[in-house]
């Protein structure tokens, strides 16, 4: 009787060491699983972020660029604007002169 006590009890023993062993083993393993998703969702992310930044710096060249065409377009108007201004002043100079001289 003692010995089946004893056999029953190294029995549960070794049945208890093995679900413990199990479970542990499990646990690693899920860790690591959980661990190779989140590498592979972090690469996702970084592949999606670098897509982003380099359409963005397409963007930002390409509003460079215009903003340097509307920046030289502002100066061909100013420069237009300038003549137009001289233009109106010569013209009523000419037509002061012309008022002077047909007065007379």
């Amino acid at each position: 009787m003692i010995e089946r006590i004893n056999l029953r009890q190294c029995f549960n023993g070794v049945l208890k060491a093995l679900l413990f062993v199990a479970f542990y083993v499990a646990g690693v393993m899920t860790n690591s699983q959980l661990s190779e998703y989140t590498i592979v969702t972090q690469k996702e992310r970084i592949e999606y972020l670098e897509n982003e930044t380099a359409i963005q710096r397409l963007q930002i060249n390409e509003l460079n660029k215009k903003a340097a065409e509307n920046s030289e377009n502002l100066k061909k108007l100013e420069n237009i604007q300038s003549v137009i201004e001289t233009i109106k002043k010569d013209i009523s100079y000419l037509k002061g002169q012309h008022n002077e001289s047909f007065n007379k």
